[in-house]
């Protein structure tokens, strides 16, 4: 990892700490906040959060309109990750190193808990200080990548897989589960630097694909990573008998098309208005992370 990239990875996480941490929700202290709290504050990498800054940064955009939305995409994906861990889904006892919420709070508590913060991240997204139809194409871009489409949807067919899920059942599922909250994080930061409507599928295209290469990093640490490096339980996957690029081609080639696909992605991001580099040397890390 370079130190540019380490040095934006580590800034924008604490401004999204902070600025979490200022979300109304937590004035109200009740328990329900706390459980939320439990589980946004127990880290991650915060990856979301900034490819939306990255992405308003990269088209010379001011962050601070960007912040709303970075809080709003990792705050879908800590209830995404509350819910795939209870126990009627993939009842997992361990998310970022730390005890699931359930284990925690019980089951009933840590479904609220992400409902809440499902409902919390439109309320924070609503605020950006942006003309009223900016924020409203926004509400658009997250609803759609969260719900039945994308998100939701993928987190659907996950929890119910065919018995030997093939290639283009897994891609699907991908392209919602995974895909679609990195393409609408770019999206949002793009959005939120003034970057056109019209304009935008250029970035979604990008996001998509970063969101597959992820996925297919995501892969080969179910294979090689410890739960250490990885906070969660590894090898799932394979044990449920997933189709995964691993599984297909072998641990070699799988690596050789994570190589290859960030250079791909690379050479794209450059095509783009705007200076890109930042996000490219995170494209370029992915195949090599370790968690």
């Amino acid at each position: 990892m370079s130190e540019k990239l380490r040095h934006r990875l580590t800034e924008d996480a604490a401004a999204v700490e902070k600025a979490l941490a200022a979300l109304p929700m937590f004035r109200e202290s009740d328990d329900q906040a706390e459980h939320c709290g439990y589980s946004l504050g127990a880290g991650g990498k915060r990856l979301r959060p900034f490819l939306v800054i990255e992405s308003c940064r990269a088209l010379s955009g001011d962050c601070q309109n960007a912040l709303a939305s970075a809080c709003a995409v990792e705050m879908i994906h800590t209830y995404s990750l509350i819910h795939d861990d209870l126990p009627g889904m993939d009842d997992d006892d361990l998310r970022r190193g730390v005890p699931s919420l359930h284990l925690v709070c019980g089951t009933e508590k840590a479904l609220f808990a992400g409902d809440r913060l499902l409902m919390e991240a439109f309320r924070t997204l609503i605020h950006t200080p942006l003309q009223e139809n900016q924020v409203r194409y926004m509400v658009k871009k997250l609803t759609q990548a969260s719900g039945a489409s994308f998100l939701t949807g993928g987190q659907f067919m996950d929890m119910f897989h065919p018995g030997s899920a093939d290639r283009e059942w897994t891609e699907r599922m991908i392209q919602g589960k995974t895909a679609a909250m990195i393409r609408v994080s770019m999206e949002l930061g793009a959005l939120s630097a003034g970057f056109p409507a019209a304009d935008l599928p250029s970035v979604s295209s990008i996001g998509d694909r970063t969101g597959w290469l992820f996925q297919l990093t995501d892969d080969i640490l179910d294979v090689t990573g410890s739960v250490e490096e990885m906070g969660k339980a590894v090898s799932k996957d394979s044990d449920m008998g997933k189709w995964n690029p691993v599984s297909e081609f072998g641990l070699d080639e799988a690596r050789k098309l994570a190589y290859d696909s960030s250079q791909r992605i690379m050479k794209e991001l450059k095509t783009l208005p705007g200076d890109w580099t930042v996000i490219g040397d995170l494209v370029e890390y992915l195949p090599e992370r370790r968690n």
